[in-house]
């Protein structure tokens, strides 16, 4: 999948590309806010952002495994089901950072209470890796249940966000508190990478009987 996406650059111009026109989007409606609004806003232009880039990345996760029709292929690989899940998570969350470095530092120069993600860069990292993984982690699982139709893609959207409110909320509490710099940021830091964990590990362990289920189903359609 790094192969191929390095070789085209399809999924990450299309996500990149997205995500300055959301940036700019956020920067037309929302510059005129006071500085004391701002830490109230700019989390939610944060992670509204990655929602909308990670549904746009994870509803094309699978295309090449269904336009090509080898989802039951690669099911026969010599490999663990659980390598394919942390593979097309890592391709997920890649896109998801790639599009935060482009807008973290937009939020910074265009709203001066996001300076805080400047002065602490080691704590901004922490938090977009945190959120983005937590993100990614639920979203695959969901988006190789739904592998097998484009059609299916509208459904994915539907209800992803939904199932990924838990990690964006505590992703919003987390951003306020670092712009707040609310001493607390680091015990918010820490709950994240736990659930972060607990996302992982649960996708990991759904993910093999979800694709099976779905490569079963796409057979007997075949049929």
């Amino acid at each position: 999948d790094l192969r191929q996406e390095l070789r085209d650059l399809e999924l990450l111009a299309t996500a990149g590309f997205f995500t300055l026109v959301v940036l700019v989007m956020f920067g037309l409606s929302f510059a005129s806010l006071g500085r004391a609004v701002q830490p109230l806003a700019i989390p939610g232009m944060l992670w509204l952002a990655v929602a909308f880039v990670g549904t746009l990345t994870l509803t094309r996760i699978f295309d090449r495994e269904r336009e090509a029709d080898t989802l039951r292929a690669l099911l026969t690989a010599p490999v663990e089901r659980v390598a394919i899940y942390v593979s097309k998570a890592f391709v997920t969350l890649l896109v998801l950072l790639g599009c935060c470095l482009i807008l973290v530092p937009g939020l910074v120069f265009m709203f001066p209470a996001a300076g805080v993600m400047a002065e602490r860069p080691l704590q901004t990292a922490a938090l977009v890796v945190l959120g983005c993984t937590s993100y990614a982690a639920v979203g695959t699982v969901f988006a190789a249940g739904l592998a097998t139709s484009s059609g299916k893609n509208v459904l994915l959207s539907v209800i992803l966000y939904p199932l990924t409110s838990p990690a964006l909320m505590w992703s919003l509490v987390a951003t306020r508190a670092l712009l707040e710099q609310h001493p607390d940021l680091p015990r918010y830091l820490a709950q994240l990478a736990a659930l972060d964990v607990l996302l992982v590990v649960l996708g990991g362990w759904l993910f093999e009987s979800v694709l099976v289920g779905t490569a079963r189903g796409a057979t007997a359609s075949a049929r």
